[in-house]
Formats: C-alpha cells, sequence, structure tokens
C-alpha cells in the first residue's frame, strides 16, 4: 500500500517568476520578505528571526538560494542536515488564482483564459445582474465593486443586516464572492443562492472560477467576523487529474482535507474531511494517514496563509503561521513509511509585502520526503504539472498530458 500525501501552503511563493512582469509582480517574494521583514524585527528587539527548522532541513532554504543566489535573509544553517530532496516550479496557467494552481499541481493547467469582471466599481454586467434577481427572487443587492472580504463587511455589513440585501463582490481574481449574515439571511439561503449564481454564470458561458459563499456574524461593523462555513462553488476540471487516474487504474482513494474537495468541484475525490485552521488541519491530515488501507492520495490545503495573512498583508501573522506549521511537522514526519511519499508545495505567491491585495506571481518550492532516501536538488520544474506526472508514475497509473516526472 502506498500513499501520497501533499500539504498545499496556500500562497506561500518564493520568489517572483520569468513572467511575473505581465502581472505586475516583478520584485515579489512571499518567503524572502516574510523572511527579511523578521529580520529587521529581531535587530530592533521585536521578535526572534524566522525559525523554521523542519522545513529548512527538507530543503526549503536552499530551493530558495537556487532562484536568488543567497539564503533568506536572517535563517541559517539551510545547506545543514538536508533530509528532503527540493528544487521550485514556474506555471504555465494562464492566471495565479487558486483553481488554476491547484489543477496545474494535479495535471490539467489551465491554458484558457478565465473570464473576470474587471470594473472596480460596477463590476457585474447589469444583464446579468438581472437574470440573477429574477431567478432567486431577490429585490435588490449590494456591493456590486471590487473589494476585499473584510473591507466590504465593515462597509455594508450593517445595511445588509437592515435590507436583507446579499452583498455581492469580486476581485482580480475570477471569482464571484456572495457574503451574507448567517443567521438573518441564513446559511442554507446563501449556498442556494450561490448554487443558483453557478447555474446561471454557466448556462450562460461566464467562465468564472469560483463563485464563493462567505458567511459572516455579528451585528454591528466593529465585530463581524466571517465564519468557517465558506463553500466554493468551482467549475469542475477541465481534464483528468492523477486522482481521477488513481481511483479508476488502482481503485485507490483520495482524500480531502480543507477546501481541496471545493477547488476540484468534488471530482476525484472518494472522502472529504472538513477541517478549519492550521492544527485542525494537520490533526485531520494525520488521522487520515492512519486510517488509510489501500492506494492512496491525501490532499492538505492550508488556507490560512491566503485568506487570513496574505490577502490581508499581515507579514507578522504569516510568520507566526510559518512557525506554527513547522512546528506541527515531526508528527507527521514520523508517520512517513518507505512505501510513502510526502510532498511539500503551494499555488501561487501572495507576498504580504507587496501592493494592494491579491495574489503574487512566483515560483512555488517542491520539498519531497521518502524515508531513508539521499536528499538532491529536483531543478527548476517548468510546470506545476511535474508533480502529477511524478504521482502517476508513483502508483503505476498511465502517464500525464502535461509534466516531467521528478526523479528522487
Amino acid at each position: 500500500m502506498k500513499k501520497v500525501i501533499i500539504l498545499i501552503l496556500d500562497s506561500f511563493g518564493i520568489g517572483s517568476t520569468e513572467d511575473s512582469y505581465k502581472f505586475s509582480d516583478h520584485g515579489s517574494n512571499t518567503f524572502g520578505h516574510i523572511s527579511q521583514f523578521c529580520h529587521m524585527q529581531y535587530l530592533y528587539g521585536k521578535r526572534n528571526k524566522l525559525h523554521i527548522p523542519n522545513l529548512i532541513s527538507l530543503g526549503l532554504g536552499l530551493s530558495y538560494k537556487y532562484i536568488h543566489s543567497e539564503f533568506p535573509n536572517g535563517i541559517n544553517n539551510c545547506n545543514k542536515n538536508i533530509i528532503g530532496s527540493y528544487g521550485y516550479a514556474s506555471e504555465i496557467s494562464s492566471g495565479k488564482d487558486t483553481i488554476s494552481g491547484h489543477w496545474e499541481i494535479a495535471g490539467v493547467p489551465v491554458l484558457f483564459n478565465w473570464d473576470y469582471f474587471k470594473s472596480t466599481e460596477n463590476s457585474f454586467p447589469k444583464v446579468l445582474l438581472e437574470k440573477i434577481l429574477f431567478s432567486a427572487k431577490i429585490k435588490g443587492i449590494l456591493g456590486n465593486c471590487h473589494s476585499s472580504g473584510t473591507e466590504i463587511l465593515e462597509y455594508l455589513g450593517e445595511k445588509h443586516i437592515k435590507t436583507k440585501y446579499p452583498i455581492f463582490y469580486t476581485s482580480s481574481d475570477s471569482v464571484f464572492q456572495i457574503a451574507c449574515h448567517e443567521h438573518i439571511f441564513g446559511l442554507k439561503n446563501l449556498y442556494e443562492l450561490c448554487y443558483l449564481v453557478r447555474k446561471i454564470l454557466d448556462e450562460n458561458n461566464y467562465k468564472i472560477a469560483r463563485v464563493i459563499a462567505r458567511p459572516f456574524i455579528g451585528y454591528e461593523k466593529r465585530n463581524f467576523i466571517r465564519t468557517n462555513n465558506r463553500k466554493d462553488f468551482a467549475i469542475p476540471p477541465s481534464d483528468i487529474t492523477v486522482m481521477e487516474k488513481l481511483i479508476t487504474e488502482r481503485q485507490g482513494s483520495v482524500i480531502s482535507v480543507g477546501k481541496i474537495f471545493d477547488i476540484y468541484s468534488g471530482v476525484g475525490i472518494t472522502k472529504k474531511i472538513q477541517a478549519y485552521g492550521s492544527k485542525n488541519l494537520f490533526s485531520s491530515t494525520i488521522s487520515a494517514i492512519k486510517s488509510c488501507n489501500k492506494d492512496s492520495i491525501i490532499l492538505t490545503n492550508f488556507v490560512d496563509f491566503d485568506s487570513v495573512w496574505g490577502h490581508r498583508r499581515d507579514v507578522l501573522g504569516y510568520a507566526n503561521e510559518l512557525e506554527k506549521f513547522d512546528e506541527m511537522l515531526p508528527n507527521l514526519l514520523k508517520l512517513i513509511t518507505k512505501q510513502d511519499l510526502l510532498i511539500i508545495t503551494a499555488d501561487h505567491g501572495c507576498d504580504p509585502t507587496w501592493i494592494g491585495t491579491d495574489h503574487t506571481r512566483e515560483y512555488i518550492p517542491i520539498l519531497m520526503y521518502k524515508k531513508n532516501n539521499l536528499p538532491i536538488f529536483i531543478g527548476h520544474r517548468k510546470t506545476f504539472a511535474d508533480i502529477s506526472q511524478t504521482i502517476a508514475k508513483y502508483f503505476c497509473l498511465s502517464k500525464m498530458n502535461y509534466g516531467k516526472e521528478i526523479i528522487i
């Protein structure tokens, strides 16, 4: 019985890519700028340097050095006691969003262009809104603009409570987001509205990657909180993923932890585990590893790096989250047998020091651990899909259409 465990540190990029200028992201560097921030805080006596020894032992610092010709600022001993193979990858998908990154990891790069609602005000087309209002039998909406999820609640949360009008908003990503009060509007009603919007978008040929339900609680802007009942209504993958191949060709299992199920619209998933927060995501992953009884892929997305810290441009929060993740790693590493393969990677960047609140086009780390294997540098991979091709080979599946196998 073989297992592949994939831990996706949502948004943990390690430096801007060759094509980052197309996205106005040249110079972004999620890992590097967080490490630099911590080092400056250390020099001023405000905190310790970034302390992530387990990720460093898996080769994270060396992966970084191959891109930047130097180790991250303030992190020492990056080339000692290395236990894993390491490298980095560029993205060939057209966007820098969550779905594109995850699909490419699974062997299905997004080579078409997503549709976007580009206008920052009056973002959604009038005809589309009219269809939604008529079909949903609602009298009005709020928002209709670009915004971050926390800011729009400050602006419109109290008005939503008074009117019960749903809050529609978007961003530079291919998303249609709907925020509603979990109790006053109702969680079931919010999900049904999002499902309806997804259906209308599809019927009218809008290639919008995700409709996202954003429930919140609280009764005034100073105490509004988004709840863990977020739900993504995503377009299904446009081709066969490596997870589907494992299920159909070897009757294996694919266990999703966290928001993975929604990202792949449930396609290629045999078991869904809901979990929120890095600690619970980690413990759920460990439970999944222990319960496997057949060839399995376990996929976990650590969303807080992106949604709680990256988008909110909270450098200190991101650094603290990295250290918490690193501290939990040994509990997982000791479960890896000779038959298992652990892969730690990311789906895009979200540099918390960068301008604006959007994702950043960056290289992702690829850290691979097999018990008793000699560590090697796996190089610069030209697509995230090399991960899926490696998994296909590992399970003796038919080849994926994209990517090259990583020899470890």
